[in-house]
């Protein structure tokens, strides 16, 4: 009876290791997968799908359990990157707004300053002039 127990035993053991084994081996295959380029994606895919069919019923569904949560995990993590470039974005095009709307300002104020200085000369040209005209008012009285 106790050899029945040990050999019981030993095999039970083996069958986790075994089961150990198979794990990691999905998860290698399933990062393998994540990893390949597109050409290579389909073949490795063909192969964890062989792979599926060979195993029991309860290790199929924890393989496939992995690989959708691996798969949504990536996906989380593409979508989280696409919110960060789409934020960049729009901060770079605001930057970009600001600076045109600071450069309008800019050029607006030279604008001005280049009429007010026009309309200064114009003024004191005129001003010039009256006086001139004045002092000879003043000498022909």
């Amino acid at each position: 009876m106790n050899k029945i127990n040990f050999y019981l035993f030993i095999f039970m053991l083996l069958g986790m290791v075994n089961s150990v084994q198979a794990e990691v081996s999905v998860d290698a295959q399933l990062r393998a997968i994540q990893a390949a380029p597109a050409s290579q994606r389909v073949e490795l895919m063909n192969q964890f799908k062989q792979r599926l069919a060979a195993m029991n019923a309860q290790e199929r569904a924890e393989a496939i359990t992995k690989m959708r949560s691996q798969m949504q995990k990536q996906q989380t993590e593409h979508k989280s990157e696409m919110q960060v470039h789409q934020k960049s974005r729009h901060e770079q095009m605001q930057h970009s707004e600001k600076m045109q709307r600071m450069e309008q300002m800019q050029q607006h104020q030279r604008g001005e300053q280049y009429m007010n200085k026009e309309m200064d000369q114009q003024m004191g040209k005129h001003q010039g002039e009256n006086f001139q005209m004045q002092e000879m008012e003043k000498r022909t009285r």
